[in-house]
């Protein structure tokens, strides 16, 4: 199957996707609103809930939005590149968690170490226990999406560490060929 007729499938078979994909794909995270579909050898996630759908998109939106010159991008209306997505996913509903705790947003072990990497570490530390509880916790404490100070959970975006990534040396490829 190639990529166009896998996302052609996609499509058809998730019509509902979850907009906090990427968080769930790497398991930094649950929603009591997902479902796990099976397509082609890959995991996805849609959305049981119309309205919890449309409400994790405008926060997604507002996420983007608030943390563009944080990211140093200029345009935040459509989906960003992989890593930045990841760290507007997790590290923005982990600075929503935060808030709600009350915590300070650059006082948190796994935003200030140096050495916390995206694995195992921030699973401990950092899970979004429910995207959906978080969402409506918030809207509940802030009213609206858009009385979030959302100034505060871009500070949280900012700080979250994403994976270095594994490369192979340059001596090992050259052995193998």
């Amino acid at each position: 199957m190639d990529e166009d007729q896998y996302r052609s499938a996609y499509r058809e078979m998730n019509p509902t996707r979850c907009y906090f994909e990427k968080l769930l794909l790497l398991r930094y995270g649950q929603c009591e609103q997902s479902e796990k579909l099976f397509l082609a050898e890959r995991e996805a996630f849609s959305c049981k809930n119309a309205v919890a759908q449309q409400r994790c998109y405008r926060l997604l939106e507002n996420l983007r939005s608030s943390s563009r010159f944080a990211l140093q991008i200029t345009q935040a209306d459509s989906p960003l590149p992989h890593a930045k997505e990841i760290k507007v996913q997790v590290g923005g509903l982990f600075g929503l968690q935060q808030l709600l705790a009350d915590k300070n947003l650059t006082e948190t072990n796994i935003l200030n170490d140096d050495d916390a990497k995206f694995g195992e570490q921030a699973r401990q530390q950092a899970p979004i226990e429910n995207i959906f509880a978080t969402i409506n916790e918030t809207i509940a404490q802030f009213q609206t999406l858009a009385d979030i100070p959302y100034n505060e959970v871009v500070k949280s975006i900012i700080n979250f560490k994403l994976p270095e990534r594994k490369r192979r040396s340059k001596r090992k490829r050259s052995d193998q060929q």
